[in-house]
C-alpha cells in the first residue's frame, strides 16, 4: 500500500511540542513549537526558513533534552529590542528637600 502523503505533510500533522525556551537575552518562556522549529530549521516564532540566527536553547518537557533553536532576523531583533527596553533605567523623581535658592 502506498501513501499520498509527503514527509512534509506527515511532519506538519504532528502535534506541537511543549518547550522551555531560554533566549540568549531575556527571561525564559514556555512555547509550543513544531519539529522543524525544535530542530533549528525554522524560526521559533513565525516558522519562516529565511535569515535564521541562533536564538538560544530549548528544553523539551519529555526527557529534558536541550536543543539549539533559531529565530529569523526580524524576530531576533524584536526580542533584543524588548530586552533593551526592559533594561532602560526608569527615572525616579528626587524626594522633596529644602529649597536652597
Amino acid at each position: 500500500m502506498t501513501s499520498d502523503l509527503t514527509s512534509h505533510q506527515l511532519t506538519a500533522a504532528r502535534p506541537p511540542i511543549p518547550i522551555d525556551y531560554h533566549p540568549i537575552e531575556g527571561p525564559a518562556q514556555q512555547l509550543l513549537v513544531s519539529g522543524e522549529q525544535l530542530h533549528a530549521n525554522a524560526c521559533l516564532y513565525c516558522g519562516t526558513e529565511q535569515q535564521l540566527h541562533t536564538a538560544g536553547h530549548a528544553y523539551t518537557h519529555s526527557g529534558g533534552l536541550a536543543w539549539v533553536v533559531v529565530a529569523c532576523a526580524a524576530h531576533l531583533a524584536l526580542g533584543r529590542a524588548e530586552v533593551q527596553a526592559a533594561a532602560l533605567p526608569v527615572e525616579t523623581p528626587e524626594p522633596p528637600g529644602e529649597d536652597v535658592h
